[in-house]
């Protein structure tokens, strides 16, 4: 059974793991609101979306301005990890990762200056166009348009199907087995606990099989 406790528990104990490998710079806390489990904004003044069409620029400063991120990764990426728990269960989470729009020296990150200053200094060098991307697990939405569990990238109206929702130590392995190999393979000890793991849900994930989705088993 899982619980917003467990489910917390779990994601405390993975940030702590990231953070103390030098594979993050910094995680929020953690925290447990009714049935959902999320990262505790610095600033909740500031609006979450600002832009719903397109990835921005703005968009990852304000995120990071308002602590709106599980997880400061190595390289000034952000994770975004909530669930949603009901009767036993997951019922529902949102997933990012959302890459640094710029390639900026380590050194600077782990100095301890604030991130958005740093970003300031990177303001006229090149951008790195590197999309984020999301999982979704939201049936109450489900559709045709709008599968229950989804995959998205490069624009908001993209909503790639997927056979299941994700456990959470799932989405750290995904993230890292495709966007920092090097890293993974040293702490592949840590991230296999989570490549094979799955949630239970109630839900029967429909969609048509036909069109190119994500499967695994």
């Amino acid at each position: 059974m899982t619980t917003t406790r467990s489910l917390r528990e779990d994601l405390v104990n993975a940030f702590d793991y990231l953070t103390v490998s030098e594979l993050a710079i910094y995680s929020n806390q953690v925290s447990i609101s009714g049935t959902k489990v999320s990262f505790h904004s610095l600033d909740t003044s500031i609006p979450f979306i600002l832009e719903r069409e397109n990835h921005t620029i703005a968009q990852y400063k304000s995120w990071v301005n308002a602590g709106a991120y599980s997880v400061l990764l190595l390289d000034g990426s952000l994770l975004q990890i909530t669930y949603e728990v009901g009767a036993g269960k997951i019922i529902g989470h949102r997933l990012a990762y959302i890459p640094c729009p710029y390639d900026i020296d380590r050194d600077l990150l782990v100095s301890g200056e604030p991130i958005l200053d740093i970003i300031g200094l990177y303001s006229q060098t090149d951008l790195v166009l590197r999309s984020p991307i999301r999982f979704d697990f939201d049936p109450q939405a489900a559709s045709p348009e709008h599968p229950a569990v989804h995959f998205t990238i490069n624009n908001s109206n993209c909503r790639i199907a997927c056979a299941a929702a994700f456990h959470p130590l799932k989405f750290l392995d995904f993230v890292f087995r495709n966007f920092y190999p090097k890293y993974w393979k040293n702490h592949q000890s840590f991230f296999l606990q989570g490549a094979y793991r799955d949630i239970k849900h109630d839900l029967d994930v429909d969609f048509d099989k036909k069109i190119p989705h994500f499967s695994w088993k």
